[in-house]
Order: C-alpha cells, then structure tokens, then sequence
C-alpha cells in the first residue's frame, strides 16, 4: 500500500517552492517510522501510529473516523506537541499537514529532564475507571483517573508506601506489576515494569469512551 500521500493540496507555487531546491528537499522528505502518539481532536483522545512525518506533516493510523479539513493536535510527548489539519484519509490512515513546521531531531532525542527538574513523560489519557490494586495481603478498591503506556494515576487509595511493588487490575484490562513512584493520602502514580501494548490501550480507551457516552458521563 502507498503511504507516502502528497501533503501539499495547494494548485499554484507555495512560498516553499521559492525557497531553494536543497532546502525544499529537506523540507519534503519523509521519514517511514513507526511512532506512537496521542491524537487530539472534537473533544476526544486516542493513540495513534505516526507510519512516516517530515517536518511539514505526517501520515497517522488512528480509530478516530477523521475527515478532511478537520483540526487536530498530536501529543509525541508532554513536552512536544503539534497542531495540524487534516489533508487525505483512506480507511484508518489520515495524512496530516502541520500548523508549524517541526524539527524531526526533538522527535528523534531521547526525553531529558528540563532545567525545571522536569522530565518530559509519554502522552497521558484522561479517563475514570474502577481497578484493583493489591498489595501483599491488602486489596483496594480505586479509580484511574489517567493512564499512559507505561504509567497510571490512582485515586481514593490510601496505605501505599513510596516505592512499593504493587499488582494493579484496571477493569478490562489485564492485570500488571507496577512500582509506587509517588503519593499522598488518598492518590498514588504507579510506574508500570511492562507497558501496556498499543493495541491492548488502544481498544481499553475506546471502550472507556463508548462506555461513558452511554453512561451520559462525557
């Protein structure tokens, strides 16, 4: 299948196409890649596979039904995100043209912890979902308030040390181990030791949202 959709919809020269051939080059050139993201947009959130981006664009596959001319905003990581609208879509697949150009080496660097002492995390989905989490021989009820790849947040959970390994049960959602990274009386942030696969997130998250429009609680 091609993947490589042109981005540009414009019938006439761009400024771009005035700039020289070596910058335009660079510019265009696309990268094949197989990131995950978050996709925003209407209101709603989901990951999404990045299949290759350039600086100007990107081509994503995603659940979200997308349509063309439709606002969006990827989230690579907390601290990188991206506006965009949407330019082509077939089936899952959505071609994505960038508000502003990107730097394709802040995709590419690892996370580095900020001069805020702030380490940059992957993207976090807002959601509110029963689990269990056990702790040796204590058992507790709580809610997820939001969950990523690789971490969640707990709340109405109380007696959890700091640095505790902990077995966590999301509803719908196989159970994992997880390490107390922080807390407080009645919430906790639980660091996962193996992440959540995509699909597996993918589909719980859709879930959650169907659930919740039945529910009348979004």
């Amino acid at each position: 299948m091609e993947l490589n959709y042109s981005l540009n919809t414009a019938s006439g020269p761009s400024i771009d196409e005035c700039a020289p051939a070596r910058e335009r080059r660079s510019a265009n050139r696309q990268v094949s890649v197989m990131l995950t993201a978050k996709l925003e947009t209407s209101g709603r959130q989901q990951p999404c596979r990045i299949l290759n981006i350039s600086t100007k664009g990107a081509n994503i596959e995603s659940l979200i039904s997308l349509k063309v001319g439709q606002p969006i905003e990827i989230e690579f990581r907390s601290n990188l995100k991206s506006k965009g609208t949407v330019r082509w879509v077939r089936d899952s697949q959505a071609g994505v043209e960038f508000q502003d150009a990107i730097d394709l080496n802040e995709i590419w660097k690892r996370s580095e912890i900020s001069i805020k002492r702030i380490k940059p995390r992957p993207p976090r989905y807002c959601c509110f979902a029963p689990a269990i989490v056990e702790h040796g021989d204590q058992r507790q009820e709580c809610q997820i308030i939001d969950i990523s790849a690789s971490g969640i947040r707990v709340v109405d959970i109380t007696n959890i040390a700091l640095g505790a390994t902990v077995m966590i049960e999301p509803k719908g959602l196989p159970r994992h181990r997880a390490k107390v990274v922080w807390c407080n009386k009645e919430s906790a942030g639980l660091k996962l030791i193996n992440p959540f696969k995509y699909h597996e997130l993918e589909m719980w998250l859709l879930q959650q949202e169907s659930s919740h429009f039945r529910d009348g609680t979004c």
